[in-house]
Formats: structure tokens, C-alpha cells, sequence
């Protein structure tokens, strides 16, 4: 007689319906796995579609830019330095009060905003030594400094440009230089764009029409023709394309 520790003690019938209740169990279990993988995956691309490369306005109506490519924005974008544009063309940055995009204007995703007469600057507030004023800018509009401003970081600055820190004591801001509301410096970018066929260039904060029989280098060594053609240093020289904004780097950040 077998020891009852081997005994059978469930019927051929048994054995199949605790077969089917597992395989049924599995089915259940991988189709939950499935249904889950289903879900993410829509979200995850959508996460990726809105790493757009900046907005833009085009016959009233706005755009994300995404490579050469513009897809019509149909629900809030938000944007790297707590940029968010709305549908209907209006954005903010942070806390600030609401603006309106203009036609042709772009918001990159590094924070410039490039207006069509070439001109450009960061969409946040920021304070911008500009012709030999100190110039401050708060929701993109700017009035002259008119009184001395001290920053967090202990930098105090003239309305005419002379600072003081605790750092190189006493001197004169350059043309060009940005710096954040915090005394943070920015690393400034210098533009040229093609405008109906001539050459407009921003550099160390002015803008400027460059005559065709004149060339100009921007603070990065890249020479700037008034015929339209950029050479950067030791580069070839190129075509600028009509309505098309090219950005420099600048004058170095200062802290």
C-alpha cells in the first residue's frame, strides 16, 4: 500500500479546472500588464511631441516651432524658465501679468524672445546696460533706471552704469550686459537679420542697419556682411535667409 503522502486525492476532473483557473489567472494578469503599458505609452509621447524648440505667431494664429515644421498650438505650451502661451497668443512668465505674442515674434526654449525688426532679448525680467544707460525691464516693458539698485547679491548699480560689489569694488558696466533681477549675470546673444533685403544686426544691446559695403564682427568673432553673408571665425561664408534671425553669442555673463 502507498504511503499517504503520495496518495491522489483529486479526480482527472479536478486537476483540469484548477489548470483552467490558474491559465485564467495568467490571462488576467498579463492583459492588466498590457492594459497598463497602453496607458503610458500615450503619455510619454505626448511628453515628448511638447519639447517644441519655441512658439511663434503666423496670421494671427499660433504655432509650436518644431524644426523647420510649425503645428498649430491647441492647448497651453509650457516652456523652459516657467514660460506658459496660451492659445489664444497670450503668455506669462512666472507670476508676471499676462502679455500678447506678436505676429512674427518668436519664444525660443532657451528664453529669447526675437521680435521681426530683428531685435532681441530674455522673455523674464532682467536688468540690460543699453547705450550707456542702465535700462529695467519688468513684463517686457522697460523704463531707465532712475534711482540706484542693489541686488541680492550685494551689487549696487547706477542709473549711468557705475557698480560696486564686494568683489572688483568699483567699475563701469559694458554695453550689452544682462543680468536677472537677482544680480544674476546672463549670457547675452547678438542677432543679425535678413529684412527685406537688408541687414539688420543687434550687438552689445543696439540695433542697427548695416549699409551693404559694410561688415561688422559680433563679440564671437563671426564677421557680419551688409550683403547678407555671415563668415564665423574660420568658416565658411553663407547666405542669410530673408525674415530669418540668427543669434551670436554675446558679451560674457558678468557675476
Amino acid at each position: 500500500m502507498k504511503s499517504p503522502a503520495f496518495l491522489n486525492l483529486t479526480s482527472p476532473g479536478q486537476d483540469a479546472r484548477r489548470v483552467r483557473m490558474k491559465l485564467n489567472r495568467m490571462f488576467r494578469a498579463i492583459f492588466l500588464l498590457c492594459f497598463l503599458a497602453g496607458i503610458g505609452t500615450p503619455s510619454l509621447r505626448a511628453q515628448s511631441d511638447s519639447a517644441a524648440d519655441g512658439v511663434t505667431v503666423k496670421d494671427g494664429k499660433i504655432y509650436n516651432i518644431q524644426g523647420d515644421q510649425l503645428v498649430e498650438l491647441t492647448e497651453v505650451e509650457k516652456l523652459p524658465f516657467d514660460v506658459e502661451v496660451s492659445t489664444n497668443g497670450t503668455f506669462k512668465v512666472g507670476d508676471g501679468k499676462e502679455r500678447t505674442l506678436g505676429e512674427a515674434q518668436i519664444i525660443r526654449r532657451d528664453s529669447w524672445l526675437i521680435s521681426p525688426d530683428g531685435s532681441v532679448q530674455p522673455v523674464f525680467d532682467h536688468v540690460a546696460m543699453q547705450a550707456g544707460r542702465v535700462v529695467v525691464v519688468r513684463d517686457g516693458q522697460a523704463s531707465p533706471l532712475s534711482a540706484a539698485m542693489t541686488f541680492p547679491t550685494g551689487m549696487i548699480v547706477q542709473p549711468d552704469g557705475t557698480c560696486a560689489n564686494s568683489k572688483s569694488g568699483y567699475a563701469r558696466l559694458q554695453d550689452g550686459l544682462l543680468f536677472r533681477m537677482d544680480g544674476t549675470g546672463i549670457m547675452t546673444k547678438d542677432a543679425a537679420t535678413l529684412i527685406n533685403g537688408r541687414v539688420v544686426v543687434q550687438r552689445d544691446g543696439s540695433l542697427f542697419n548695416l549699409k551693404p559695403e559694410v561688415l561688422t564682427d559680433m563679440n564671437d568673432a563671426t564677421r557680419v556682411y551688409g550683403t547678407g553673408q555671415i563668415q564665423p571665425r574660420g568658416g565658411a561664408t553663407t547666405k542669410m535667409q530673408e525674415g530669418k534671425t540668427i543669434l551670436f553669442d554675446g558679451v560674457p555673463a558678468r557675476n
